[in-house]
């Protein structure tokens, strides 16, 4: 069985001690031609051919897609045109804005190293940067600015065996991940709240596995509820650690909670293309009032599994009850989210509540432990090191 992941650590990424880099697909499903790079802290150069170029801060580069080459130019003049361009940082604190001017969207910012190239039709733009760096942005992104210490380790702890698991999931297009929910939400560096960074810093290279060593599924959802979800009741793949949980501490936040009513004709009709004969049901039919998570609601024969009524009515989850009220059906609905794996809301109450990070995970992850996973590699004669990179025996 395969123990831990093979990463494949890509163009100017290392894999030591002390420093790990990934590449990250930006605006992976877009297909910018345009954007404006200014460099606003650290030390950066544009590496292009056999050019170097420096940049000051706060100097403004416009990239562009030029056929299948890159053009540079600045407020002045044209700096050139190459197949591949990259602006690389000399410090351990780069950080530079991108704006994409084609089409319009928000600047963001980025830690450390950006890569420019044309490829699949489109200008891809690769972030190469430090591994805790990208964990506390997508902690921001996932998680929000709001939330205490505990909660934020917890949920690096989720981001980085996410992101070592899956290293090798863009590997056939030149990249290691995307910044989109196909991988993990990533919009740029965390800036919103310090406690982030230091959080993600505080439990370097700490990631979950279960009782092979493999590195688990790290599944979150908004909400739960109340009880977690069997995640072979949600997905195809059953996993022993994702077994459902009742869960009190995310009861009573907005999220626990809502209803969606359906108008009668709509409810009968759906229920017609499921092939439930609906000419002699009464009010007494509907009624679906389950006391924990129910993955199926059966009605005069026909069994619909919950999933498919909330994925028809786009609903906020499949924990629901149902009765008809009037002309309508009342959908009494209960948590945000597939609700397999580590609620926010309910993990965010733990840690105000003084839990350790740890607490949090094994409260929703049975059978798993906490392991160093570079320490772990360095101990493991399983894995060999070529070349800056990991590959198994």
């Amino acid at each position: 069985m395969k123990r831990l992941s093979i990463l494949f650590f890509l163009t100017y990424c290392t894999f030591a001690a002390n420093s790990q880099k990934i590449s990250i697909s930006l605006f992976n499903s877009q297909k910018n031609q345009t954007f404006v790079i200014t460099p606003v802290s650290g030390s950066y150069s544009i590496i292009a051919g056999d050019k170097t170029i420096p940049l000051s801060l706060n100097q403004i580069v416009y990239i562009s897609r030029s056929g299948d080459s890159i053009k540079v130019r600045d407020m002045v003049s044209n700096l050139g045109t190459w197949p591949r361009v990259s602006i690389i940082g000399q410090t351990d604190k780069d950080v530079i804005r991108m704006n994409s001017v084609v089409p319009s969207m928000p600047a963001r910012v980025y830690d450390d190293n950006l890569t420019f190239y044309v490829d699949f039709d489109r200008l891809m733009t690769l972030n190469i940067i430090d591994l805790d760096k990208y964990i506390a942005g997508v902690v921001d992104a996932e998680a929000g600015p709001n939330a205490q210490p505990e909660f934020y380790k917890a949920q690096a702890l989720l981001a980085r065996t996410y992101a070592l698991g899956h290293a090798d999931k863009h590997m056939g297009e030149g990249f290691n991940l995307c910044d989109e929910v196909h991988c993990q939400a990533y919009k740029g560096k965390s800036i919103r709240n310090e406690k982030i960074l230091k959080a993600t810093i505080d439990t370097k290279g700490m990631v979950i596995v279960d009782e092979e060593k493999n590195l688990i599924v790290g599944a979150f959802h908004a909400n739960c509820g109340g009880q977690t979800a069997n995640s072979g009741d949600v997905w195809l793949t059953s996993h022993s650690y994702l077994t459902s949980v009742f869960d009190s501490y995310c009861k009573g936040l907005p999220s626990s909670q809502w209803e969606v009513r359906v108008p009668m004709e709509e409810w009968v009709n759906f229920l017609k293309s499921k092939g439930v004969n609906t000419s002699d049901l009464t009010a007494e039919n509907y009624l679906f009032v389950p006391k924990e998570r129910m993955y199926e609601y059966k009605i005069n024969g026909i069994t619909i599994p919950t999933g498919e009524i909330r994925s028809f009515f786009k609903l906020r989850s499949s924990f629901f009850s149902i009765d008809a009220v009037s002309n309508s059906i009342r959908i009494k609905g209960r948590g945000y989210g597939h609700g397999v794996g580590l609620c926010q809301d309910g993990a965010m109450q733990m840690a105000k509540r003084g839990k350790s990070y740890p607490d949090i995970l094994h409260h929703y992850f049975k059978d798993v432990r906490i392991i160093n996973y570079f320490e772990t590699i360095e101990q493991d004669s399983s894995i060999l090191y070529i070349d800056g990179n990991v590959a198994s025996h």
